[in-house]
């Protein structure tokens, strides 16, 4: 059985973080009034689990604080994490499949919890909700898709340049008046090792290489100073954070996730700006 959740409590829709991101973001009035009154806030404790391959899924959330994962684990105890949940994305996968992972917080989490009849009653009635969740759920495969061309393609030192590029956008990141910024990564080097298919040890090792390369500074083991932003995403071999924003200007946000579908492009040196097509397979 699955711990209890160490809050209950109205959802608070203005004091949230994902208000105007994420699902919520791109949401009408109408729509998100209706999912207001159906909500409530749950809290749960580091390293809680959510629900496991077997629990009833009886509800559906929206991440309102806090980091979750998706984890998968072997007979013998190793761990892979497949993927994060970030504040403003959805919780949900349909009730009746077996998923083939946990979802466990990495850190002290608040859902918005919806309970699954009432959410799929909201879905049949609303149009951008149901529009919303599919854009969400596509992007997701999207990045479980890259992840598994990262994980077979490119080296330990690769894939954590990378994972700090995209924490830019996903993480705290504090822009500062010299044009670089201030990286606050609050998830445990434990959790990256296994996102990203590798140590602890190595994670230490790669980015004190890349403090010495002038890509980063560490500041301590949870801020990273980043002196440029556009040369730690070139050298992830993701589109500059220019373009990227050119790109939110011509071809505007993905409706109700508050990101640009470039934004997600990989685009790795030698390759002559081709993305190139991810596995057909995903683990």
């Amino acid at each position: 059985m699955l711990p209890q959740t160490i809050e209950t409590r109205p959802s608070g829709c203005l004091s949230c973080q994902a208000y105007t991101k994420g699902i919520c973001g791109g949401l009408p009035a109408r729509a998100h009034a209706r999912l207001k009154a159906r909500s409530y806030a749950v809290g749960y404790h580091e390293n809680q689990g959510l629900w496991n391959e077997t629990s009833d899924k009886a509800f559906v959330g929206i991440l309102q604080s806090g980091y979750l994962r998706m984890a998968r684990y072997s007979a013998e105890g190793r761990r892979q994490i497949m993927g994060l949940v970030f504040p403003g994305e959805l919780v949900d996968e349909r009730a009746d499949v077996r998923m083939g992972y946990e979802l466990e917080a990495v850190t002290p989490a608040q859902v918005c919890r919806i309970e699954r009849p009432a959410f799929e009653r909201l879905i049949s009635e609303e149009p951008e909700l149901r529009r919303a969740v599919y854009l969400q759920h596509a992007v997701r495969l999207d990045e479980m898709r890259q992840l598994v061309w990262s994980l077979g393609l490119q080296t330990s030192d690769e894939r954590l340049v990378r994972f700090l590029a995209l924490a830019c956008e996903k993480l705290r990141y504090q822009p500062m008046p010299d044009g670089g910024g201030i990286l606050t990564v609050d998830i445990p080097r434990a959790d990256i090792a296994d996102l990203l298919g590798t140590t602890r040890e190595s994670i230490s090792r790669i980015t004190h290489r890349l403090q010495d390369e002038g890509l980063i500074e560490i500041r301590d083991p949870m801020h990273f100073g980043i002196p440029d932003l556009d040369r730690l995403r070139r050298s992830a071999g993701l589109v500059p954070a220019r373009a990227a924003n050119a790109n939110r200007r011509t071809t505007g946000h993905v409706q109700g996730l508050g990101i640009a579908p470039d934004d997600l492009a990989m685009k790795p040196p030698g390759t002559g700006g081709r993305t190139p097509a991810p596995p057909s397979v995903v683990a």
